[in-house]
């Protein structure tokens, strides 16, 4: 994995084409967020593809180190709720905006995302 496959990624997530962003996953892909698992891609577009109608999303990488092994990423995220978001594990409320700053790991198998890892450092004003 590279730095530009990696940012190719993220722009993907951005622009909400989930069947591009989703080819970087394995089939038995593991994503472990504060509340939630996700668990295979079809999960993880079901996720963001139902969170998005609810959420705007943009993630913007500040740090990146990649290399076979696996991907280590600071970014900045920002949430802004247009309308409520009714899944109990992972509250928004219409007009609420969260900006946070995520350390994200990601092991890779055969060059694929197949263990993501995110952690939230700390809320923005």
């Amino acid at each position: 994995m590279t730095k530009e496959d990696y940012l190719r990624y993220i722009d993907h997530f951005n622009n909400k084409q989930y069947e591009k962003f989703a080819a970087y996953y394995a089939e038995d892909v593991e994503v472990n967020l504060s509340s939630l698992t996700l668990k295979g891609p079809k999960g993880i577009i079901s996720f963001y593809t139902d969170f998005h109608t609810y959420v705007r999303e943009f993630v913007d990488v500040k740090f990146l180190v990649a290399d076979d092994a696996g991907v280590a990423a600071e970014m900045y995220t920002e949430f802004d709720c247009f309308r409520d978001y009714p899944n109990t594990a992972l509250p928004f409320k219409k007009g609420e905006v969260r900006r946070i700053l995520n350390f994200v790991h990601y092991d890779l198998a055969d060059g694929k995302f197949k263990h993501i890892r995110v952690a939230r450092y700390q809320q923005y004003v």
